[in-house]
């Protein structure tokens, strides 16, 4: 008897490029998701803020005019969301508050570890301002 030797079936590879594209498109909409979902961190790096035992709700501080004024550990003073010198802050308080509508309210995001120097040229400004009322916003310490 003769042996008949088949032929053994070609190894098949096909690479589907359209999967694999729709798949791509996924993972960067879900990459582009994560990054417009998760919160910017304030002023790219936040303030440390200091702990305390007993703090007082200020639900003032979130309302979207409200005037916050952050002073980072290196000095750096922010008004809202732009960079200013710590002597300009009182003319662009000044500038802020010709709308009435706005609370006659400032409040401080200073740093635990800012120098105090840094953080009085900023109370200076808001006094210079006609600012009276300054509030300085904390986190409550777990115990």
């Amino acid at each position: 008897m003769l042996r008949t030797w088949r032929n053994s079936p070609r190894l098949f590879s096909d690479f589907n490029s359209l999967s694999f594209a729709g798949a791509m498109a996924l993972v960067v909409f879900v990459i582009l998701l994560i990054f417009m979902l998760v919160p910017a961190p304030f002023h790219c790096a936040g303030p440390d803020l200091p702990k305390v035992t007993h703090p007082v709700s200020m639900p003032g501080a979130l309302r979207e005019d409200a005037l916050m004024v952050a002073v980072t550990r290196d000095g750096v003073v922010y008004f809202g969301a732009d960079r200013v010198e710590a002597d300009a802050l009182g003319g662009k308080l000044e500038e802020r508050l010709k709308n009435r509508d706005i609370e006659r309210k400032v409040y401080v995001l200073a740093d635990m570890r800012a120098r105090w120097g840094s953080v009085r040229r900023v109370l200076d400004g808001v006094h210079s301002a006609g600012v009276l009322r300054v509030a300085f916003l904390v986190s409550e310490r777990k115990s």
